[in-house]
């Protein structure tokens, strides 16, 4: 990343000097955000060339738009969108009839588990955990997701998936109930196996 005086530029600095034409910003927000866009594009289809080329289109668009695109309030956010709809956008490409907002998938192969149990390195709670998220539904699965993988607020969640606030923390409460049910479901069943065993 750009440094000055040693210091990390912003991702608000490399945008506005992209939006003035700067080719060197505009490089570097396509290698500041190319890994991430892909592990979010690839959640939707398992299609990394297909994923690749959505990428490719929208940071193409940025560049030939560039003097109509405006501030963004956050970088990550605007072009985490900007895929999502991309990807919706080419879903006739995806072989299968897919709906918006209705029957959209959304893989829980990434490692949201590592988050959620930092410090607890047993394998089979691991996959518990992991088959738990794994029966959330996709919004649910994705604003976890965008919560606890990319770190994006509420309002950012909101943003990308196109939705009011009110439904990011609905969803992040209904998502979060869930699992705690799960968890506690589980720490039951071994209290009672315990006291038997006792």
């Amino acid at each position: 990343m750009f440094k000055q005086d040693g210091a990390k530029i912003s991702d608000q600095f490399l945008w506005e000097s992209y939006r003035s034409g700067d080719p060197a910003a505009y490089t570097m927000l396509i290698k500041n955000y190319f890994n991430p866009l892909f592990r979010y594009g690839i959640r939707f289809i398992d299609d990394d060339d297909f994923v690749k080329d959505c990428i490719q289109d929208v940071f193409l668009s940025l560049w030939n738009s560039r003097a109509n695109i405006g501030p963004a309030a956050s970088v990550k956010s605007y072009l985490f969108k900007a895929l999502r709809m991309r990807i919706f956008r080419e879903k006739s490409k995806w072989g299968v009839a897919e709906v918006l907002d209705e029957n959209y998938t959304f893989m829980i192969e990434f490692n949201i588990e590592n988050k959620l149990i930092e410090e607890q390195s047993s394998e089979e709670t691991r996959l518990k955990i992991i088959n738990a998220l794994n029966l959330l539904p996709k919004r649910q699965k994705e604003v976890l997701y965008l919560r606890f993988y990319e770190s994006l607020d509420h309002d950012r969640i909101a943003q990308v998936m196109g939705v009011n606030k009110q439904s990011v923390y609905n969803l992040l409460h209904d998502a979060i109930g869930h699992l705690r049910k799960v968890w506690f479901q589980e720490v039951i069943l071994l209290l009672t196996l315990c006291l038997k065993n006792s």
